[in-house]
């Protein structure tokens, strides 16, 4: 009932005398409205329809409430177990990807990482010194000569607790086209040796790209391998050694000179010493190579195989592997009578999964399997692997969608085996899940590779998380024990 139909109401009872129109008047006539409702029929005579929209609005949103939660909300639920608690290593603003970490042989519950911050061309060092549960942060160290940092870290323990950083820098801040390597070391807590640089361009637009660095543990000699830009045409897989903890270097060496557009090579160093490297080229696809002791050969064909397009513009090769080179992302273990690769592909049902090669030292195969369950809705990315010394216990990480039908959130996962040729059901590392644009958009910038080292029993796994910052990612790591994630059997 609108006002005037009240003002027509009040004449029709009063005779001809007019009813005050100010809402003080209505309120004064209350009493007559009393049988109606009282005062609050006077102000809303509608109260009762009105009353009856809200509810039916009310039951609206929550069936649509509902219905969000029912179809989407609870069915993005992973079931896996947690590994273990999570920490936020880096506890930063600024977005962190490219988790480097090592476990120190000599004392377990001591490691040592850096990450790679996208925004400010600086490197984020930890340190923890209880077995990952806190951390300790600084900058790295900077780059002298108006250069800057370029990322695209690696690091590792020398042979008497030393550590080990290696990385990208680029002769002037902002330039993607000509960075270099560079080495330094320090003893914990103490400040970095001077950069020391691995090599000098071949011609004016030389570069290093994609490094990865390793220890053998019976000399203490420290190596390198990286890709090399070599001319206008051709790079090449390069290789470097240091007998002095990382003050000098051998001059840069191609790894094997007819390698066919060789990229993301990975080292792993058995217990006597004998050097092993991974890779992907356009000719072998994933190769492995025991140095020294014949040449590469294949140990898997790829289905998706990036090596001869992934970083060439204009059929140039560019140093940007870690962003475009995504696929494969092989790395190598090594113990007792086993070499095992962990590495990605597009698997039967269109989607990439992982996978495993077992070689025997002398590189014959003994397996090849999917280690993750064979479900073709659901992606597997950027795996990484590594084998605990102590315990012989090979183990596997990655990002994994499964358990969201729609593949919008991805969770960092990981699976262990004692021969290469079993794994364990997956145990999820990440608690709670990152946006799957998150992790696209992180590996689009600067590359996203996430790390594992294991000791005593103990995995401590490193990835990229977006929880923390909208559309940004901070590192995250937690520590996993052998014995749970061998206890999951599918």
């Amino acid at each position: 009932m609108t006002t005037a139909a009240v003002d027509e109401a009040a004449d029709a009872t009063a005779g001809a005398h007019p009813a005050p129109r100010t809402a003080a008047a209505i309120a004064s006539h209350a009493p007559e409205h009393q049988e109606k409702g009282g005062r609050l029929a006077a102000l809303f005579p509608n109260g009762k329809t009105l009353a009856i929209e809200a509810v039916v609005i009310a039951g609206l949103i929550a069936l649509v409430a509902f219905l969000v939660y029912h179809f989407t909300v609870h069915k993005i639920v992973n079931h896996r177990p947690l590994g273990g608690a999570n920490v936020d290593v880096s506890n930063v603003d600024f977005d962190q990807s490219q988790a480097a970490f090592a476990a120190d042989p000599r004392n377990p519950k001591h490691l040592f990482g850096a990450s790679n911050d996208t925004g400010l061309e600086v490197l984020r060092i930890y340190e923890s010194t209880n077995g990952g549960k806190t951390w300790t942060r600084s900058n790295g160290p900077a780059v002298a000569g108006g250069s800057c940092v370029h990322g695209n870290p690696r690091v590792a323990f020398g042979r008497d607790g030393r550590e080990l950083l290696t990385f990208l820098a680029a002769p002037f801040c902002g330039d993607s086209l000509t960075p270099y390597l560079v080495v330094t070391s320090r003893t914990a807590g103490e400040r970095w040796a001077p950069l020391a640089r691995v090599t000098r361009p071949t011609w004016k637009y030389g570069f290093d790209d994609a490094p990865d660095i390793a220890v053998d543990p019976r000399s203490g000699h420290v190596t390198l391998t990286w890709t090399q830009g070599i001319s206008k045409e051709a790079a090449q897989t390069s290789t470097s050694t240091s007998a002095d903890g990382g003050k000098t270097w051998s001059r840069a060496m191609p790894l094997w000179f007819k390698l066919d557009h060789p990229h993301l090579t990975r080292i792993a160093y058995a217990s006597n010493g004998d050097e092993y490297v991974t890779g992907i080229d356009a000719k072998l696809g994933l190769w492995a190579y025991r140095v020294g002791h014949g040449e590469p050969m294949t140990a898997a064909k790829i289905a998706a195989n990036p090596a001869a397009g992934c970083a060439q513009t204009a059929g140039d090769p560019l140093p940007k592997e870690l962003g475009a080179c995504e696929g494969p992302d092989p790395t190598i273990s090594v113990t007792g009578n086993r070499v095992v690769i962990v590495y990605g592909d597009v698997g039967a049902g269109g989607s990439p999964d992982v996978y495993a090669v077992t070689l025997t030292r002398d590189l014959k195969p003994i397996s090849r399997v999917q280690i993750n369950s064979p479900d073709k809705k659901d992606v597997q990315l950027l795996p990484v692997s590594t084998v605990d010394p102590t315990t012989r216990t090979f183990w596997a990480c990655w990002y994994d969608t499964t358990y969201d039908p729609n593949q919008h959130r991805v969770w960092f996962t990981c699976s262990a085996s004692k021969n290469g040729r079993t794994w364990s059901t997956p145990v999820r590392a990440a608690a709670e899940p990152t946006d799957a644009n998150i992790l696209y958009g992180t590996l689009g910038k600067a590359g996203a590779y996430p790390s594992v080292s294991a000791t005593n029993g103990v995995a401590h796994v490193f990835w990229a998380d977006g929880r923390v910052i909208d559309n940004s990612s901070d590192i995250f790591t937690a520590a996993i024990p052998e014995r749970l994630a061998l206890t999951q059997r599918g």
